[in-house]
């Protein structure tokens, strides 16, 4: 699950968990940048590697959830925005259109990214959306998928590592 916040995030491998310095939406957009270049290697990999998993990912464009009230708050500048712009935000079931036309639409094509199809992906119907470059660097990510396993303790090169991804992916 990724989000148009991706469009301007990098990855701080530096500081990949925000340790040294914390911004609200400098974090969220690095996650959501990260989350969609872990959906693609993770394609990569079970292609390479034959493990029978299809990754895709999706954003919901924007949606009129909770996320900005409880996250940057009431008195945000955020929250201000959303509310003078009430018009531009979709209702939270259509946001969540991409995400369940990506995981049941038999025409989703594994390693395809979904999101809303109007107002530069902002609302819409599902429709493939369009990859940031970043999102696309294979070293990055290569060395966010190395970091991850290290983090996690858990590396996908060992034998077993296709029925763990498997099981977890079953049981949510």
């Amino acid at each position: 699950m990724s989000s148009i916040a991706n469009r301007d995030a990098r990855i701080n491998f530096e500081d990949l968990q925000s340790a040294r310095a914390y911004k609200p939406f400098e974090a969220y957009g690095q996650s959501k940048l990260a989350q969609l270049m872990f959906a693609f290697e993770l394609q990569r990999r079970s292609q390479e590697n034959g493990w029978g998993v299809a990754s895709l990912a999706a954003h919901p464009g924007l949606a009129r959830t909770e996320i900005i009230p409880n996250g940057s708050g009431r008195l945000s500048s955020s929250f201000l925005l959303r509310q003078l712009l009430w018009f531009v935000f979709q209702s939270p079931a259509q946001g969540a259109c991409p995400t369940l036309s990506a995981a049941t639409s038999p025409a989703a094509n594994p390693g395809g990214y979904y999101g809303p199809d109007r107002w530069n992906e902002v609302r819409g119907s599902p429709a493939p959306a369009r990859i940031p470059e970043r999102a696309q660097d294979r070293k990055d990510a290569a060395q966010l998928w190395d970091l991850s396993e290290r983090l996690i303790g858990i590396s996908f090169g060992e034998s077993n590592s296709a029925d763990f991804l498997l099981q977890q992916t079953a049981s949510g």
